[in-house]
């Protein structure tokens, strides 16, 4: 393979080209916000745009993703993307707390009701999708780079039943188990690298979760 389209499948699976998309959308939508709107709205509006379009670029890479593709797309694989994960992990949280500001927003209570409410429903939801499916992609990233063939893959990283190669959607599958349970299913985890990465994931999920039941009840807690 040459260099040009080495450097085109490089830049088509780097996870900095779709944050970049992601923030200057968000970018765009934070000029076009009302001026009067409330500094917690209008971060949650700009959060949730960024985050929607994040989302959006990830799943329909990982719809048209085959094991071959993700296999060459993990030898690519950017350096910073821990760095990425920890910085999205706690921009999730971030906007989860902003909620509060907004339901107890009482300047804007009738006005903005409605807005606030859709809001905290989309900012609790696509914070939860968008932590586990970052999950999912780095646990494929480590499968694929724990060796090049099935047999290494297994050994090396996850075990899937069958002896067919994985794709995003089982590794999706594994990601939102540990993520709804905080605990794994029927994939055995075969790495100290991926138990460590599990263990974060299970731990993050557990407390995610609780965040979610807390925001939950002071969403129903406001509409009383």
């Amino acid at each position: 393979m040459s260099s040009i389209p080495k450097l085109k499948l490089a830049f088509k699976w780097s996870v900095q080209p779709r944050l970049l998309l992601s923030v200057l959308l968000a970018g765009l939508v934070a000029v076009l916000l009302p001026p009067w709107f409330h500094w917690a709205t209008r971060a949650l509006c700009i959060w949730d745009t960024g985050m929607i379009s994040f989302l959006g670029l990830s799943w329909w890479l990982m719809a048209n993703a085959t094991p071959d593709s993700m296999r060459r797309h993990a030898q690519h694989e950017d350096p910073g993307r821990l760095v990425i994960l920890s910085l999205i992990t706690a921009a999730a949280f971030a906007s989860l707390s902003a909620i509060g500001f907004i339901l107890h927003d009482k300047g804007s209570e009738n006005r903005l009701l409605i807005l606030h409410l859709a809001l905290s429903i989309v900012t609790i939801v696509g914070s939860w999708l968008l932590v586990h499916t970052i999950f999912a992609s780095h646990y494929a990233h480590a499968y694929y780079q724990a060796g090049k063939s099935l047999r290494e893959c297994k050994e090396n990283g996850l075990d899937f039943p069958g002896d067919i190669e994985p794709d995003y959607w089982d590794f999706l599958y594994f990601s939102f188990v540990i993520g709804m349970t905080s605990q794994t299913s029927d994939v055995e985890v075969t790495s100290r690298q991926i138990r460590r990465l599990a263990l974060l994931h299970g731990v993050l999920a557990f407390f995610f979760n609780t965040t979610i039941v807390a925001m939950t009840i002071n969403i129903i807690a406001g509409l009383i």
